[in-house]
C-alpha cells in the first residue's frame, strides 16, 4: 500500500511538471513569436529615387510621438493637389513607387514615404493600423504647412495601410477622398486563419500569441476593425478596390466594408487578381482610374 501511495504522488508530480513544461513552452514560444510579428522590418534603401523623377525630393517629418518618418516627394510646378500613397505591413513606400510615377505623370504631386518601423522612417513595433494612425495625422500636418487643403489631398492606401485610413478616417473628416486596396475589414477575422499561415504554429497557439502582443507589445486587434469604422465613413468619396483571387484578405471582408461604408463607396472587384495585385496586372487602367476618381473628387 505504501509503495502504491508513493507510486501515484510520483505520477501526480509528473503530470503537474509536465502541465507546467508546457506552459512554459507555449508562453515562450507565443511571446517569440508575437516579437518577431511586430518587429521593425526597417531596410536600407537600394534603389535610387531619381529613376522615378528628376524632380524626386528627400522628405521627412515628425510625429507627435517623436518619431521621424521619411520618404520621397514628386512635386509639380502648380504644387495644386497631393496624392499621399500609404503601403502595406512588412513593406515600404518602393511597393508603391511605380504607380506613384504613373500618377505623377498625369500631374498630382505625390508623397511615397515609409510608415513607423518601415523603410527607412524610425524603428517602432508594428501595431497593424493602430499606431500607424499617427502617421497619417503627421503627413496631413506638413501637408497644410506646405499649402496644401484637405481638399486637395487624395489618399491612396495598399493592404494595412488601406486599412489604417479608414481607421483613421473613422474621426478625422478631414480625409476627404481616399482609394483603399485589399483592405482588411475584420482584423481579428482574418487573424483566424492568417496568423497560422504567418506563425508557421498550430491554430491553437493564436490564442497566447494574441495575449502576448497586447500585453508586451500593446496590440490590441480588437481596435482594429474597418467594417466598424466604415459607419462613419458619411458620404465623402471611396473607391474600394479588391482582388477576387486574394489570399491573404478575403474579398468578402470587402464586400462588407463596402456595405458598411454607404453609398459613396464605389466598388471593383477584379477575377483572378491577388492581393494588392490589381496595378500590376492592369496598369494603364488602374492609373487611370484612380488618376480620374481624384480628378472628379478633388477640389480644382
Amino acid at each position: 500500500m505504501a509503495w502504491d501511495l508513493r507510486s501515484t504522488r510520483f505520477r501526480r508530480r509528473t503530470a503537474i511538471l509536465a502541465v507546467l513544461a508546457f506552459a512554459c513552452l507555449y508562453v515562450g514560444i507565443s511571446w517569440v513569436t508575437a516579437e518577431r510579428l511586430t518587429r521593425p522590418t526597417n531596410r536600407p534603401l537600394t534603389v535610387d529615387p531619381h529613376r522615378l523623377s528628376r524632380d524626386v525630393e528627400p522628405w521627412q517629418t515628425r510625429t507627435q510621438d517623436g518619431l521621424t518618418l521619411r520618404g520621397w516627394r514628386l512635386p509639380t510646378a502648380e504644387h495644386r493637389h497631393l496624392l499621399v500613397l500609404v503601403h502595406g505591413m512588412w513593406s515600404s513606400w518602393l511597393e508603391m513607387a511605380g504607380l506613384g510615377r504613373d500618377l505623377h505623370n498625369q500631374g498630382y504631386d505625390v508623397l511615397l514615404f515609409d510608415l513607423r518601423g518601415h523603410g527607412q522612417s524610425d524603428p517602432s513595433r508594428l501595431s497593424l493600423g493602430g499606431r500607424e494612425r499617427g502617421d497619417l495625422r503627421a503627413v496631413m500636418r506638413w501637408a497644410r504647412a506646405e499649402g496644401y487643403p484637405d481638399d486637395r489631398i487624395g489618399w491612396l492606401g495598399y493592404s494595412m495601410g488601406a486599412s489604417t485610413l479608414m481607421l483613421e478616417a473613422a474621426h478625422n473628416p478631414a480625409i476627404h477622398a481616399a482609394v483603399i486596396d485589399s483592405p482588411y475589414g475584420d482584423l481579428p477575422a482574418l487573424l483566424e486563419t492568417q496568423l497560422s499561415k504567418h506563425s508557421l504554429l498550430p491554430s491553437w497557439f493564436n490564442p497566447g500569441i494574441l495575449t502576448a502582443a497586447r500585453l508586451f507589445y500593446g496590440l490590441r486587434t480588437e481596435e482594429l476593425v474597418p467594417i466598424k469604422a466604415a459607419a462613419s465613413w458619411g458620404d465623402r468619396p471611396l473607391l474600394l478596390i479588391h482582388g477576387e483571387s486574394d489570399s491573404t484578405v478575403p474579398v468578402a471582408q470587402a464586400l462588407r466594408l463596402s456595405r458598411a461604408a454607404g453609398a459613396s463607396c464605389k466598388t471593383l472587384t477584379l477575377p483572378g487578381v491577388e492581393h494588392v495585385q490589381a496595378y500590376n496586372s492592369y496598369p494603364e487602367q488602374y492609373v487611370d482610374l484612380i488618376g480620374g476618381f481624384f480628378h472628379d473628387h478633388l477640389s480644382p
